[in-house]
């Protein structure tokens, strides 16, 4: 490979912009393709000789999705070379830019991401002395990624490496990828057959040649209602977060000439600085400024419109930050946009707001569409996000939880490519839901484990969509991840054939409501019904009219327990409420039901009426019923989910028992159509026992628990462990005489554990839950048996 004098310094100047191979400035971007000397110049001698290393897959990009997606790989058996151009793995997530990784708990209930992000996140609380905020993100998440891959034998780390060049076999297959290391002057040339574009910005797909698309889609394209009437080119800004901490004493702040000024509260119209130890993902820069070419412009600017920010803060009005200093800023934007790389499949507006199941899902999202005002900060007399979740929009901008296809995880014109993160097929759109983290991290591992099929068959991409999607899907179930509409049908596991019993059963109890939920909007709450009939429903209800009162009770059917799309009435009631009262109010259906399926009861709109709710405490175990989802009306025809834990107070007659022994082989191990958890009776104290039997002896090596990290909560608290979550356990096997332990763990607190043992011979297999931590009651979603690991 010839380099002159201008090639290097064109690389040199890619590396500090981040736009390419250009020269980026305010005016624009000037390529500099060429490699003639110019006047003057001299020919350097050849000294680049790029170590050649051959892999199965290379992951480009060490963010959140690609260190997934490589991961994901690695333990289905692909060597895999994970390049990131960072000091750190994370991206956006580390600690050099300190975005949370948030689960979408905040939006949907029941829909945590769970696989390798809840791996990740529930190691980093156990060990993080600092709450989960943005801004205050800080080593421990980078050493907890970086310790998984370090785990993983058939991954090679290359981490300060920067992609800056693509070799093609021809124009619909990638050869290698050419990379430079910086600290160690070595370059690299990465071969493999199969590629992971995981940049976010799409900066390997875009060198070899992918259809990408850029800015917004015209409405009429796609039908989309939030698209523009007309296409163009505007795109969400980048932030810079900071951290600010509490000194104990005044510490002053001076401006400096060359940042922005706020000296009015009207200045920071619509952003909320009520709180500023982390900054604020408000303090954004978009246009005019393009989110690649210009990065290191939008860096400069952000950081001037910060430093105003927290001048306003601390000199600008009575905001209690006297004590406060700034301990750290940003140096590297956190990017929300990046070129959409076109599939077979392109993910839009329909498809988020009111999905169908496809046969090649392999992960899902459930964000809101989430499209900020263009210019950011700069646009000071807007609000920052028009799709913010208020109460007059909610219709709009609301989504369900919907499949991400196979087909939009590959290049619809390189075939060996795939695509993890903000890249993938999507519409912009569509895109305002899909680039968020936790989406982006469930993203990633299923493109891991589709690659291992793609190197298991030596196919493309698009033919294990065509034709081994269903294998990649059951492989993904079995290392937790989700997709809906799909259950555990793996032939190999031997517990999907056992009976099952356990030593007690939780019935269905709703707490007592201590907080007042006004009925102005109508109130909803899905719950799981174990027996035929449904004949009396009472919630409790407070009542501030002069005067009794009519309140109607519809009872729905729900397909999940995030599904409230069903507007069909199977029954209604009416019940009179007394004036200015409190209690129970009944409404009597008598109405022959479906067994083991979801159903919701909503109520007609009622001013003055309150139904009484529950929110779970922040760090104790959970009281709020698992399966169950409370939601209210704002709009005409979306509900929108009470989430953080919540639940409307109600008693059910027949009483209901959801939490029954044999829903841990019934074939997923989370809340969906179903609870699908076992749990023990609260009332009776630990141990507790759940056992497994089958007709014949059976022969196995290895099982896999799931247990119950809360699916339902956006953890925030240091030092944390879910206490509901297993911590001590023993297995036990029967030889035919007499129980034998086979594994004895203390100290858990992670929910997926995985023991492999020499192989044993028998009939039964028991788990005995010795200890939580902290909860009153053993909970497993899921047992799993294999004859061979």
């Amino acid at each position: 490979m010839q380099w002159n004098r201008r090639s290097f310094f064109t690389l040199f100047a890619s590396l500090l912009g981040g736009g390419g191979v250009a020269f980026a400035g305010k005016g624009g971007a000037h390529a500099e393709d060429s490699d003639s000397p110019a006047a003057g110049e001299q020919l350097l001698p050849d000294r680049e000789n790029p170590v050649v290393l051959e892999f199965d897959l290379v992951v480009v990009g060490g963010g959140i999705a690609g260190t997934a997606a490589a991961i994901g790989a690695a333990r289905n058996g692909v060597k895999v070379a994970l390049v990131h151009e960072r000091s750190m793995l994370g991206g956006n997530s580390s600690s050099e830019v300190k975005l949370v990784p948030e689960n979408s708990s905040g939006h949907r209930a029941w829909v945590k991401e769970l696989g390798l992000l809840d791996e990740f996140h529930t190691e980093e609380r156990v060990r993080n002395h600092l709450p989960c905020r943005e801004g205050i993100m800080n080593c421990h998440w980078d050493l907890v990624l970086y310790e998984k891959v370090l785990s993983e034998a058939n991954i090679s780390l290359f981490l300060n490496t920067h992609m800056h060049r693509v070799a093609m076999r021809d124009p619909g297959h990638i050869e290698s990828v050419y990379c430079i290391q910086l600290g160690s002057e070595k370059t690299f040339e990465f071969r493999a057959p199969l590629f992971v574009d995981a940049t976010g910005d799409g900066v390997l797909a875009h060198r070899a040649g992918a259809d990408y698309r850029w800015g917004r889609e015209a409405r009429k394209e796609y039908g989309e209602a939030e698209a523009p009437e007309i296409a163009d080119e505007k795109t969400m800004g980048s932030t810079l977060f900071f951290r600010a901490v509490d000194a104990g004493h005044p510490v002053p702040f001076t401006l400096p000439d060359w940042a922005a000024s706020f000296p009015t509260e009207k200045d920071l119209y619509a952003r909320n600085h009520t709180s500023y130890e982390g900054g604020y993902w408000w303090i954004e820069v978009g246009a005019p400024y393009h989110p690649i070419h210009d990065n290191n412009e939008i860096r400069h600017e952000a950081l001037r419109q910060l430093l105003g920010v927290w001048d306003h803060i601390k000199n600008r009005g009575a905001h209690g930050a006297e004590n406060y200093a700034l301990e750290s800023v940003g140096w590297w934007p956190y990017k929300r946009e990046g070129r959409r790389i076109l599939g077979d499949y392109v993910i839009t507006q329909q498809h988020i707001q009111n999905p169908t199941l496809l046969d090649d899902a392999v992960a899902y999202g459930c964000w809101s569409i989430d499209i900020h005002t263009q210019g950011g900060i700069l646009a000071r007399d807007q609000v920052p996000c028009p799709s913010l979740k208020s109460d007059e929009n909610w219709d709009r901008v609301s989504t369900n939880v919907y499949g991400i296809p196979l087909r939009a995880l590959y290049s619809r014109n390189v075939d060996n490519l795939m695509m993890a993160g903000r890249p993938i097929s999507c519409s912009y759109v569509g895109f305002s839901s899909s680039r968020v983290l936790g989406t982006g991290c469930v993203v990633g591992q299923a493109v891991g484990v589709a690659a291992s099929l793609c190197r298991q068959f030596s196919s493309t991409p698009r033919e294990v969509a065509r034709t081994h999607a269903k294998q990649v899907q059951q492989r993904i179930l079995r290392e937790d991840g989700h997709i809906p509409g799909v259950v555990n049908e793996d032939p190999a596991d031997l517990a999907r054939h056992a009976r099952v019993r356990a030593s007690s059963e939780a019935l269905l109890v709703f707490p007592d409501g201590v907080a007042p939920l006004d009925l102005r909007y109508p109130h909803a709450q899905i719950f799981p019904v174990s027996a035929k009939r449904i004949d009396t429903v009472e919630l409790l209800i407070n009542s501030i009219l002069p005067s009794e009162t009519s309140l109607s009770l519809s009872l729905r059917e729900a397909a999940h327990v995030w599904d409230y799309r069903s507007a069909h009435d199977l029954a209604q009631a009416s019940a009179t409420v007394p004036a200015g009262s409190g209690g129970w109010v009944a409404f009597r259906f008598n109405k022959r039901v479906r067994p083991e399926r979801l159903y919701y009861v909503c109520t007609s709109p009622a001013p003055g009426l309150y139904w009484m709710a529950y929110r779970d405490e922040p760090g104790k175990p959970c009281v709020s019923p698992v399966g169950v989802t409370a939601a209210n009306l704002p709009g005409r025809e979306r509900w929108r989910p009470i989430v953080g834990g919540c639940s409307l107070a109600m008693r059910l007659s027949p009483e209901s028992r959801p939490f029954a022994a044999h829903n841990v082989n019934r074939g997923t191990h989370r809340p969906d159509t179903w609870t699908n958890l076992w749990m023990s009776n609260p009332v009776h104290a630990l141990p507790a026992w759940l056992e497994l039997c089958w007709p014949s002896t059976i022969k196995c090596t290895t099982l896999q628990l799931t247990f119950d990290t809360n699916a339902n909560y956006r953890v925030l608290d240091p030092l944390f462990r879910y206490p509901d979550c297993v911590k001590d356990y023993r297995v036990e096997y029967h030889d035919g005489a007499t129980w034998r332990g086979l594994v004895e763990v203390t100290g858990n607190y992670v929910r997926r554990r995985v023991h492999t043992f020499e192989q044993v011979t028998t009939r039964a297999l028991r788990l005995i839950v010795l200890a939580t931590n902290g909860g009153p009651a053993a909970r497993v979603y899921e047992v799993r048996v294999y004859g061979e690991a």
